[in-house]
């Protein structure tokens, strides 16, 4: 559509038919990964109840507070402040709601959780798909069909890297270092496609980046400068066609500017009504208590065993990079030179094929430039990530930076856009010399099974790998716990409980307060754990909120059975199992 003047009027015509089959694309692609991803793991949300421990139970707490919309705060860090926001946390809220108390097709609440979490992470990868898509025209289904293998093959592993994670999740783990990565992943791609001048894509390019504000302290870091870099893109590409990036785009910048002051209530509230506020407490950390940084070469070490996929216990640092040891280093890269290859693999092909397009100026300029801005992207999110890595305090777990499979899996998206484009380009000169209808139907015919046998190795790939994309917790501790705490309250139905453990069996009492809280049982801890429990659930001395504990109280405590006091030496306690380890220590009230 024209103007009076000849040009073209922004947001119409063909660019905007691309533009709402983009948006269709991500509608389709969440859709049906959503679908996969919930028939696959059907047997653990629709028939096994969850009852969730360790820093899921931490979160759980805080997701019941926001499904009343009281919770200002994310998930709790070891360093005695919360993470900046409760996006997460809301999301998790509406699935619970949405799945258990409303319809009640789940049997635990935290089956609602896990649903939310499959729905959002298939958003932000589905999206992330949908806008490379978008620009490929015929070498489509060529990109799907190999970036879904490509991502079989490298989540499989993630799935697999992911085993030291309590709770036998695989990918999706509700945990926080985990489920950020898909986010990320969706941010460096939107990134790239506004850098390129798609400022269509603004709006979620900052949707993305603040859910992993909200996610991780450490995500300022990559967020700010990455969409620095876009925007300045952007505004580039707009001044060419003689106006601003807010003159063209204008409803998407508005559509950001909201979003973003969503974000940012609930960060700004607690700052002006807590004292200290949370950010308080991030910016004294950071400026007192900061502990131990470390080299640039260990960073680069830590970034590069991503790419191995050799996961160490969360408890542990990795032993091979937090003490620079050139034999260990070696040892470990001849440990796993197979899969070292493989990428260096991937480098090779990219390089020759793109220079092979180039040098036949086979392809889009759209997918150049947006290639291009890939590699800015990717480099400077590569660069970021060395030197949060060199910024860390203390041990270099691997859940620290496990957003690095997001970065590797950029690169292989990548290489297979390039594959993608690579193929058609070579069916369609194939077919341009073609000297007769039947050699072009043939040709024609070798584009439809060379698509169909890549979307069958894809099936069959994530047909292997499916157990790594598929929680699988331990049903007989599940009914255990819930049996056990059934019992102790029908033996000692007094309130409130009090309860207190040992520090090794935190996890299960975290658990226990959930079972609590949804069971509208009046609770209180003793210990002054505040971060995981809640403050205003930690008993203080000299409160008027607060029950007082007398000798005849109901008093819960969770011990590693090794410590537990025996009814012989007890006999008013009663100990029931609540796993292998641990056991329930009741002291019934009067």
């Amino acid at each position: 559509m024209n103007a009076a003047d000849g040009s073209t009027v922004p947001g119409s015509g063909p660019t905007e038919v691309r533009r709402r089959v983009s948006w269709c694309g991500v509608s389709v692609l969440t859709a049906v990964l959503f679908a996969a991803i919930l028939f696959n793991n059907s047997e653990a949300i629709f028939r096994s109840p969850h009852y969730e421990a360790n820093d899921y139970a931490a979160n759980s707490l805080q997701v019941l507070k926001a499904k009343q919309f009281h919770e200002t705060l994310g998930h709790y860090c070891r360093f005695g402040f919360h993470h900046p926001g409760p996006a997460f946390l809301y999301v998790f809220a509406l699935g619970e709601f949405l799945f258990f108390d409303t319809t009640h097709v789940v049997p635990t609440p935290f089956n609602g959780q896990l649903i939310a979490l499959y729905a959002l992470s298939a958003f932000f990868f589905g999206a992330t798909l949908a806008l490379i898509a978008a620009r490929l025209g015929a070498a489509r289904p060529w990109f799907i069909g190999l970036s879904l293998l490509v991502a079989a093959w490298h989540f499989g592993a993630v799935g697999k890297f992911y085993a030291f994670v309590p709770g036998h999740f695989g990918l999706f783990a509700p945990w926080p270092p985990c489920f950020v990565v898909l986010p990320f992943l969706c941010m460096i791609v939107s990134a790239a496609s506004v850098a390129a001048g798609n400022g269509r894509d603004f709006p979620l390019l900052i949707l993305a980046g603040c859910f992993l504000v909200h996610g991780h302290v450490a995500m300022p870091l990559f967020v700010g400068p990455l969409t620095f870099i876009a925007y300045g893109g952007l505004w580039l590409e707009s001044r060419r066609m003689g106006q601003g990036p807010w003159n063209l785009y204008p409803l998407q910048h508005w559509l950001a500017a909201a979003m973003i002051a969503l974000f940012l209530w609930p960060i700004a509230f607690d700052f002006f009504t807590a004292h200290p506020s949370n950010l308080e407490r991030i910016i004294w950390h950071s400026r007192v208590e900061y502990g131990e940084r470390h080299s640039l070469l260990q960073s680069l070490l830590y970034f590069l065993h991503f790419g191995a996929y050799a996961a160490y216990p969360s408890r542990w640092p990795i032993p091979t990079f937090e003490k620079f040891d050139a034999a260990g280093v070696l040892s470990f890269l001849l440990l796993h030179w197979r899969v070292y290859l493989l990428w260096l693999g991937s480098i090779l092909l990219l390089v020759t094929v793109t220079r092979t397009e180039l040098s036949r100026r086979a392809e889009d300029l759209r997918v150049t430039k947006f290639r291009k801005r890939m590699y800015l992207i990717l480099a400077i999110a590569t660069v970021l990530s060395l030197v949060w890595g060199s910024m860390q305090e203390g041990p270099m777990y691997d859940y620290n930076s496990l957003f690095n499979f997001a970065i590797y899996y950029g690169w292989l998206l990548v290489a297979t856009l390039t594959a993608a484009v690579d193929i058609e380009n070579r069916l369609s000169s194939w077919r341009s010399r073609a000297q007769n209808p039947a050699a072009q139907q043939w040709r024609a015919g070798m584009r439809i099974a060379g698509i169909v046998a890549i979307l069958l190795a894809t099936a069959i790939a994530l047909r292997q790998e499916r157990h790594r994309f598929r929680a699988s917790p331990d049903q007989d501790q599940q009914r255990l716990f819930a049996n056990s705490v059934e019992r102790a309250l029908t033996l000692d139905p007094a309130q409130p409980k009090f309860l207190d453990f040992d520090w090794q069996a935190n996890p299960q009492a975290l658990r226990l307060a959930v079972y609590f809280e949804r069971r509208g049982i009046r609770w209180w801890v003793r210990e002054n754990w505040t971060l995981q429990f809640g403050a205003d659930r930690v008993i203080t001395p000299g409160r008027n909120d607060q029950p007082v504990p007398t000798s005849s109280s109901s008093f819960w405590r969770m011990a590693l059975h090794s410590n537990t006091s025996g009814p012989d030496d007890d006999p008013p306690a009663i100990v029931l199992p609540v796993t292998p380890e641990v056991d329930l220590w009741v002291r019934p009230g009067k």
